[in-house]
């Protein structure tokens, strides 16, 4: 991207946002980094998922208020309340030393209550602040503006992760009764024991003796996330070790009574095993819940975590085969708070040791075998980081939010900080928790570490809801293998390009266990241990090429290795192997059996080789695995997969100049699932976009319509509900950055093919139900073409503007703007026929083409606007049709809410501010209505924009105060003319309008006064009228107290006897309190005996 989005300041609108990496960095795979000329498809979605945010920092506005004053609270005498004196009653039955100190007795009344001197008198007194807090001036821009018919509301930056909670994980210490003497490894993912599936990739870990330690291996955690906290969420741990030798050291030593520690020769024959044995066994197992299932002991699901993982992290299962048994932690309230800055260490003691391997879903089999549990213990940190906000910018590479963490130790004085847990007596517990504070340990607990593990989540995949960072990797699970001979099996697993060499290397693709290191050209699973029916539950990550052809493969190989100890290391012999073509299964998730061949022989992937092929075990399907895919930039979706390779064609020119392949994807993209539709929106949208931008003419229409409808599915079918859906909102105002400057702007073509619809629908042509649809996703394409006219001005005068000017505006081509003239005035006229028949899209698509013209002030000429502007103004000409009229308030609410409204030049040179003379114009026609809601609404806009202007910090000079004064000083020479107009007003009415004139004349110059006076006696008799208006609307009025609660200015349906003194701008408590005191003279009680 170009360096014109890089910051937003000395006059550029725009902002650069990096995008940040779950990974850390968004560097592509070794498979990943070639060149992507050949796939423009390919090309596009790599930038989707690396390019920076692009965000518009004018678009939503932008207000600076002036501070409020400040003013001091009175100190008021009243009677004491009947239980602060009570409360000194009790109080004086102590005795001095033992009395408290008053400042920490609440009072029921808000007031302090302060010791008064012991006396007879048995009425006291005391001063306090006032029950009334001081009035302090002040104009929420917000909350006014939020009122507006249509208003827009930002969205947050998008998340990188959508997952409400994180958890990580660090592996401490792992211990033995017979002693930790042989390297230990495993691996820990987020299951979920009810539908007994993987949330998670796996997490691995090394144990290693004391000798042998490596302090590094330790820092390191596991970061996972969850959806919302579930009782069947779990931590599945998973624990290996060196395969056993025949005749030595069995695992057996580890979960035996007697003797309890490993003799010496046991230790030095594990030692020496374990350095030349490279294959793995399965050692033992334990699943952790993170979340209990019911409130037992008053903890509660969303309020009382006992520990970081609320509700709790209790071990309370039903099932025997998980834990058995599992006891209770009984919990000291006091600490079931978290605060930030500290974890929980769990320690596992329930270790199911296995004996022979196995595969995940058949750990909760009740049939199952239970062993001898392990004696030892597994300790973990386990922390609890909230991600309930998408400041990206504060997030942490381990996927935690820096320094944002409420501390809950401030809310709870410090309660929370104990370390001591009740009832952790039981023999049969499983778990200890154990709240540690971690700063206390020399590092902070914010898994802020680069080296931390951030755990793909699976779910990602199922979400409907747009991807957002590049993964494109493959996760391979070999289950079982059935032979009629036992063996000690084991197998790799590779990928290879194509079956040419069977002795050529395969590619480096997979993922290691150990960090920082390369890619591997394979990986292999534990070894299944003298058995005929192998199981396994290894994961195997592989990253896959930029583009899957049909040779890709992936190739099992099934070792047998002797565990015995001889002259030298044993060495696995080959016994066979297994060939899966990755084309055939594109699928997220998919169970596949395979037979088993003896040799590979050259093109083994090809038909004709496949009779001369000797199989193990008559050709039966022994092999079964499962795969599951996770990519961003390839798609399930066989359609969205056309789509793809006919745009690259197209982009490339290899395809017949027709296009009618291109033409036939773009039209299916209509029939694509909901989920998937979602999950590749951003880069389809770019796709369409682009075809929009140079295609023929048949193509832009084609992808114009395909992109409505989308548009339109994307609003209705995602469970978002506003009118404006947030993965739009997130892709205009953040992800479309008009190609970065690639290619040449998106909005004259699309301007032209939407234009081109409207006049054929202007005409009186068909043009089917496609034209409503693009009605109401009007506000999509006029904000995407402010955004890349915005983006192509920066562009244009980023290198040649002076330090510390603002951007000129952009010229549009006489055609552009030719067009968008056409358009708007197509678009006006649907505005128009629609609200004659009550139709809501029509005040909808009045308060977009209203910001459409606001959004262009910033970017074109005003004046090009004001054209806009005026060709409205000329359509809702005089008094129109009631809801005509309040589209046109609306529209002009929306327009003068602008930044640089005051500073807005006339529509001729010689003119002063064109939109405040026509809202002036408006305003007071609009006071002239029977209809008593407009008049309302037209004084309020009036006076917003007083107070707008009034506290804008911009304007706090004399001179500037003074123009603004004499922009509006013409609607006093209107009332003026037309004095029956104010006089048909009502009370509310007449007292905003009297508000606007004070103000007016408070800010005007002496000069400016003398001058309008002495133009006619009349009229200045007329002026010092409307003064004495003032005096009687604004006048305290003693008979008008009964109305303090007054009508709000917002409802002057009905006309009240007096004019309200207060309006509901004061709070509740305020008007109350102001009516009982007009009402009634506050009486001392009288004493009491």
């Amino acid at each position: 991207m170009e360096p014109a989005v890089a910051t937003a300041g000395e006059g550029q609108r725009f902002k650069r946002i990096p995008r940040q990496a779950w990974s850390g960095n968004l560097e592509l795979g070794p498979l990943l980094n070639e060149s992507l000329d050949h796939w423009p498809h390919l090309n596009e979605l790599v930038q989707c998922y690396k390019a920076d945010f692009v965000k518009d920092d004018c678009k939503y506005g932008h207000y600076e208020s002036v501070a409020s004053p400040s003013f001091q609270n009175q100190i008021f005498e009243g009677p004491d309340t009947d239980i602060e004196t009570e409360l000194q009653l009790c109080n004086a039955r102590h005795s001095k030393s033992e009395d408290a100190t008053e400042d920490d007795t609440p009072s029921t009344s808000g007031r302090q209550i302060y010791e008064t001197e012991s006396s007879g008198s048995s009425s006291k007194v005391h001063c306090s602040l006032s029950p009334l807090p001081a009035y302090e001036a002040a104009f929420d821009w917000e909350n006014e503006r939020s009122l507006i018919f249509g208003q827009r509301v930002p969205e947050s930056i998008p998340a990188i992760s959508n997952s409400g909670l994180k958890i990580t994980v660090k592996v401490l210490s792992l211990s033995f009764q017979a002693g930790l003497v042989e390297p230990f490894s495993g691996t820990i993912c987020l299951y979920n024991r009810d539908r007994r599936e993987r949330l998670s990739e796996d997490f691995y870990f090394h144990m290693l003796p004391t000798d042998m330690q490596d302090q590094g291996s330790l820092d390191r955690r596991g970061v996972f996330s969850l959806d919302a906290p579930s009782p069947s969420v779990c931590l599945l741990i998973q624990l290996e070790k060196a395969a056993t030798e025949e005749g030595g050291v069995t695992p057996s030593v580890y979960s035996r009574k007697e003797p309890v520690h490993l003799a010496e020769k046991e230790k030095q024959k594990l030692q020496v095993w374990s350095r030349i044995m490279p294959y793995k066994e399965s050692f033992a197992w334990a699943m952790i819940p993170l979340f209990e299932s019911n409130r037992a002991g008053g903890l509660s699901d969303a309020a009382s975590p006992s520990s970081p993982l609320a509700p709790s992290l209790s071990g309370s299962s039903s099932q025997d085969s998980i834990v058995d048994p599992i006891s209770k932690l009984a919990l000291d309230g006091k600490v079931n708070h978290y605060s930030s800055g500290s974890s929980v260490i769990v320690e596992i003691s329930n270790l199911n040791k296995v004996k022979e391997s196995y595969i995940e879903d058949s750990l909760q089999d009740p049939k199952r075998k239970v062993h001898k549990p392990v004696k030892g213990v597994l300790r973990l940190e386990v922390e609890k980081l909230h991600d309930d906000h998408n400041d990206v910018d504060n997030a942490s590479e381990g996927g935690s939010m820096a320094n944002d963490l409420n501390d809950a130790g401030d809310i709870n004085n410090g309660r929370s900080n104990r370390s001591s847990f009740d009832g952790i007596h039981s023999s049969v517990n499983s778990i200890a928790i154990a709240k540690k504070d971690a700063h206390h340990n020399g590092h902070t607990s914010n898994a802020e570490n680069v080296d931390n593990f951030q755990a793909f989540d699976f779910r990602v995949l199922t979400r409907s809801e747009p991807f957002s960072q590049l993964f494109h990797c493959l996760y391979v699970y070999p289950l079982t293998v059935s032979l009629s001979r036992k063996r000690n099996l084991f197998v790799r697993v590779e990928l290879r390009k194509d079956d040419s060499d069977i002795r050529k290397p395969p590619l480096e693709a997979v993922h290691p266990r150990e960090r920082n290191t390369m890619l591997q050209k394979w990986g292999h699973t534990q070894i299944a241990v003298g058995t005929r029916m192998a199981s396994y539950h290894d994961e195997v990550k592989i990253s896959l090429p930029a583009l899957l052809t049909p040779q890709h493969h992936l190739v099992f190989t099934f070792f047998h290795v002797d565990l015995q100890m001889k002259l030298e290391a044993p060495k696995p012999v080959i016994i066979g192997y297994s060939v899966l073509p990755l084309s055939t299964h594109i699928q997220l998730l998919s169970d596949v059996s395979l037979p088993i061949l003896r040799e590979l022989v050259p093109h083994y992937l090809q038909e004709s080789g496949k009779e001369r092929m000797d199989y193990l075990e008559d050709g039966k399907t022994v092999f079964r695995l499962r795969l599951r895919l996770c990519s961003s930039l390839f798609p399930i979706n066989e359609r969205i997969r056309d789509f793809f390779v006919e745009y690259d064609r197209h982009t490339l020119h290899t395809s017949p100049p027709w296009g009618s392949e291109l033409l036939e994807a773009i039209n299916s993209l209509k029939n694509v699932e909901s989920t998937a539709l979602l999950q590749f929106l951003q880069p389809i949208l770019n796709m369409l976009l682009h075809l929009i931008g140079d295609g023929g003419e048949t193509l832009q229409v084609a992808a114009f319509r395909a992109m409505v409808n989308i548009l339109t599915r994307v609003q209705q079918e995602s469970s978002d509900g506003a009118e404006r859906n947030r993965f739009l909102i997130n892709y205009v105002d953040f992800a479309f950055d008009d190609f970065g400057d690639r290619q040449a702007p998106v909005y004259p073509g699309l301007t032209t093919v939407w234009g081109s619809l409207a006049r054929s629908k202007a005409k009186g042509y068909r043009v089917g139900p496609v034209y409503d649809d693009v009605l109401a996703m009007a506000w999509f394409f006029l904000e995407l073409i402010v955004k890349s006219m915005g983006l192509e001005q920066s562009r244009l005068f980023y290198h040649n503007l002076p330090l510390g000017e603002d951007v000129p505006p952009l010229q549009l081509k006489e055609g552009v703007f030719r067009c968008i003239m056409q358009l708007f005035d197509c678009l006006l006229t649907e505005v128009h026929e629609r609200c004659k028949k009550g139709l809501s899209l029509a005040k909808r698509l009045n308060s977009t083409l209203a910001f459409f013209c606001y959004d262009l002030l910033s970017i074109i000429e005003p004046r090009q606007v004001f054209e806009l502007v005026s060709l409205y103004m000329d359509k809702f000409a005089g008094v129109c049709q009631s809801v005509l009229h309040d589209c046109k308030l609306t529209f002009l609410q929306i327009i003068c809410d602008h930044d640089l409204f005051v500073e807005m030049p006339g529509r001729d040179p010689s003119d002063r501010n064109y939109l405040s003379s026509v809202l002036i114009q408006e305003i007071f026609l609009t006071l002239d209505h029977d209809d008593l809601s407009q008049r309302a609404k037209a004084a309020r806009i009036l006076v917003v924009l007083i107070c707008k202007h009034e506290f804008d910090a911009r304007y706090q000079k004399s001179e500037d105060k003074l123009y603004i004064a004499q922009l509006y000083f013409p609607l006093i020479g209107q009332i003026l003319d037309e004095m029956p107009v104010f006089y048909n007003l009502n009370a509310i009415e007449k007292r905003e309008v009297l508000v606007v004139i004070l103000q007016i004349v408070r800010n005007l110059d002496d000069a400016t006064l003398i001058k309008a006076w002495q133009q006619s006696i009349a009229r200045t008799r007329l002026f010092f009228k409307l003064l004495e208006e003032c005096i009687i609307h604004f006048e305290h009025n003693k008979t008008g107290d009964n109305m303090l609660l007054g009508a709000s200015s917002r409802s002057p349906d009905v006309e009240h006897p007096a004019s309200p003194k207060y309006s509901e701008r004061l709070s509740p408590s305020v008007n109350t309190y102001l009516s009982e005191a007009s009402r009634h003279e506050i009486r001392v009680q009288s004493p009491r005996h």
